[in-house]
């Protein structure tokens, strides 16, 4: 009987992880919510690890943003119709366009024809469907208030897309140039840069400086490129086992944050995201502490994941939200108001609907402000390196021409 790896909740809130021994997913999953747990995830364990066929095809069953919007307006709409869920299931899955998509959906649908809740169906999927995802449908299902809780998540599920599209729109300008530059620097060092040193080497001139750093870096464009492409692939993979850690994703999470501007606009987005995603749970019902450690893995970064887990600490303690928050300096003033607030009038959902709405308004104005600051830097930054090939260049030139003219 194969063996199935599993993570859950008490009804407490108190997270559990192992292993359960089951005839299939269903049954594993059977088998948890029989013992008083609520799964977020169920998978088979497969000989093989990360290279096994069953590992690498769960690596390549992702789905875009756009896909799981669809999906989720979609099955909010068919259910408001009064349609029923194994059907809604079963017609979303037929409209998909993502193969790897389908499959997943027609799995979810014959799971939850077993019998199995929908919660506890999406969960079998975590690559597909968050954690937030499946535990805002859980509260749906409990409450029976799914539409409610499917017309929440895909509003959060738009902020979220919204906020991406902003920024990889800003960044778009930055990357074209910047492969732009790469590619012509490599082509004047290695086809063109030769010319002029050979020129310049039969001159005999005493050269300057800015000429014979140009000449070095040719040399080892010309020379060393090997060797150069090796130490940046062994860094590139020694950074990435390195990220991996849970030492080096903290410090590298914890430099983003501090980087200018940007971290300032990782910082407003990510708190914006958990502050919404905290207030869709605890109005779908879910307890106050369970909601605060679900919302907190939503930020993706073990920096602001600690602080979380810190607030979700003090909770459990009996303390309020925004005193435990009002201790992080990156948590600003006025949302800790904000929130106080909120616990004080018993509107503590509404309060961190309208702090999330602050953070993506001054997270979309730095990003306003970065995008104005970008162009500026890169027309500085190519005006630099033009500059110094023009004086690498033609101030030997210069001193040739200079030799050449008739003495009186």
């Amino acid at each position: 009987m194969p063996h199935y790896a599993y993570k859950a909740r008490s009804h407490g809130g108190d997270p559990q992880a192992g292993d359960i021994e089951a005839d299939s997913k269903q049954g594993a999953a059977r088998q948890l919510i029989g013992r008083g747990l609520v799964p977020s995830m169920v998978e088979e364990k497969h000989e093989g690890g990360f290279l096994a066929p069953a590992a690498l095809r769960q690596r390549f069953d992702k789905v875009k943003m756009e896909e799981l919007i669809l999906f989720t307006s979609q099955l909010d709409t068919l259910f408001r119709a009064g349609i029923p869920l194994v059907d809604c299931l079963s017609s979303i899955a037929e409209q998909a366009g993502n193969g790897n998509f389908r499959r997943v959906l027609e799995k979810v649908g014959r799971t939850v024809t077993d019998g199995a809740a929908l919660h506890v169906a999406l969960a079998q999927h975590p690559v597909v469907f968050s954690e937030t995802y499946v535990n805002m449908i859980m509260a749906g299902e409990l409450s029976g208030m799914l539409d409610q809780s499917l017309n929440r998540l895909t509003r959060l599920l738009e902020r979220q897309d919204a906020a991406e599209k902003q920024i990889a729109e800003v960044m778009r300008y930055p990357k074209i140039i910047t492969g732009a530059l790469f590619t012509a620097v490599i082509v004047l060092m290695i086809f063109v840069v030769p010319h002029f040193i050979e020129f310049f080497e039969k001159a005999k001139l005493a050269l300057p400086l800015a000429t014979r750093i140009l000449i070095a870096i040719s040399y080892g464009f010309q020379h060393y490129w090997l060797a150069a492409a090796v130490i940046l692939a062994a860094m590139a993979f020694a950074s990435r086992w390195y990220l991996g850690t849970e030492e080096g994703r903290y410090r590298w999470h914890t430099f983003i944050l501090r980087a200018p501007v940007l971290g300032d606009i990782y910082l407003k987005l990510t708190m914006g995201q958990f502050c919404q995603a905290l207030a869709n749970l605890i109005h779908s019902g879910i307890p106050v502490l369970q909601a605060i450690e679900v919302a907190g893995r939503t930020a993706g970064n073990a920096f602001l994941v600690g602080i979380f887990d810190e607030v979700a600490a003090s909770v459990r303690e009996g303390s309020g939200l925004a005193a435990p928050l009002s201790r992080h300096k990156v948590v600003p003033p006025i949302a800790v108001q904000m929130i106080a607030a909120g616990e004080s009038s018993g509107a503590l959902d509404e309060m961190l609907t309208k702090v999330a709405d602050y953070f993506e308004r001054e997270a979309e104005r730095k990003i306003r402000l970065l995008s104005s600051l970008i162009e500026p830097m890169l027309i500085i930054l190519l005006g630099g390196i033009v500059l110094f090939l023009a004086l690498s260049i033609f101030l030997p030139m210069w001193d040739m021409t200079k030799l050449a003219r008739p003495h009186h």
